[in-house]
């Protein structure tokens, strides 16, 4: 009896340790999903530099659009993931177990025109292309039309007095369309696209900053969190120290395309990514956490909130989630 006993307990101790080693994925690594395009960059250096942290493998998938960051998340197939900041809202209030660890890029959305003299006044009685209708792009454009007092409209042709909004479903529609044969004289869409675009056909400049107009408005400098990372809740319980450690590299990214953006942005097109170098400023990647993060985002879920409920899930999140990571190891 004793025997038997002492295999139990034995029994029990090798599968408890055995669980401790495999906290991550039960020993199969951790799986980073990364949206292409300037987001990218923001983790671009961990990409490059760390396959493997703490003897635990490290996987990193790209996806081409935020529906596919949105099925890995839902899913379960991304431990990590660089997503829309709404977009992680929207999941967490809808039950899916995740928390934001901090943010990652502060908008990328900029005005390009063939026009000079532009102004926000003066696109009353033009058309101004633009995409995301009913998404971020959307809602941070009417945010800043709105606190001018310059009404708009949904309209292809022009409106007297009224900026027409024609919306697209994505960037490329616009540059191989209007911006080809330059009868578009206003665009908006984000980097790096934006930059790509600007290259090809140098009649177009970029005009405005929306995330400088959004500062003016909102009495803000640090614009709005448009993408974050984001972490399963279950790996952060399991693997405190090495989501840390992975929060803490994409400040070292920041770091490391200041110094040395022409690796990161070849490291990035040489494995498929959508990469500008002369987007790189503009992707405004400024990794923040802790009490700065969470009034950031804050801050911006709010105005989503009040504009587009569903944009966030008709709720701002609970205080569950927001991750504030712990002091790092002396």
């Amino acid at each position: 009896m004793k025997r038997i006993v002492v295999f139990i307990l034995i029994s029990v101790l090798i599968a408890s340790l055995a669980f401790a080693f495999v906290g991550c994925d039960n020993g199969k690594g951790i799986t980073v999903y990364v949206p292409d395009g300037a987001p990218a960059l923001g983790i671009s250096y961990l990409m490059k530099e760390c396959q493997e942290i703490d003897g635990v493998k490290i996987t990193y998938v790209k996806t081409d659009g935020a529906a596919g960051i949105k099925s890995a998340v839902m899913g379960g197939q991304a431990d990590v993931a660089i997503m829309p900041t709404n977009m992680a809202a929207t999941l967490y209030n809808g039950g899916i177990g995740i928390r934001v660890v901090g943010t990652n890029s502060y908008g990328v959305l900029y005005m390009v025109s063939n026009q000079t003299d532009v102004t926000l006044e003066s696109l009353k009685g033009k058309v101004v292309h633009t995409v995301g209708q009913g998404g971020t792009p959307d809602a941070v454009l009417k945010t800043i039309l709105d606190a001018n007092d310059i009404e708009y409209v949904p309209s292809s042709v022009a409106v007297p007095g009224k900026v027409a909004l024609r919306f697209y479903g994505e960037a490329k529609e616009i540059v191989q369309g209007g911006m080809a044969d330059g009868s578009v004289q206003y665009a908006i869409f984000g980097e790096p696209a934006i930059s790509a675009a600007v290259a090809k056909n140098n009649s177009y400049s970029v005009v405005l900053d929306l995330q400088e107009e959004w500062n003016k408005v909102m009495d803000s400098t640090e614009g709005y969190p448009q993408t974050s990372l984001v972490v399963k809740a279950s790996l952060i319980k399991s693997s405190e120290s090495l989501v840390a450690k992975i929060a803490r590299l994409t400040s070292d990214c920041a770091e490391a395309l200041k110094t040395d953006a022409a690796t990161y942005v070849k490291f990035l097109k040489d494995n498929g990514y959508t990469a500008v170098l002369p987007g790189v400023a503009r992707a405004n990647i400024r990794p923040a956490f802790g009490a700065q993060a969470k009034a950031d985002i804050e801050a911006y879920l709010t105005v989503l909130l009040a504009r587009k409920p569903e944009l966030i899930g008709n709720k701002l999140p609970d205080e569950g989630f927001y991750y504030t990571l712990p002091e790092p190891e002396e």
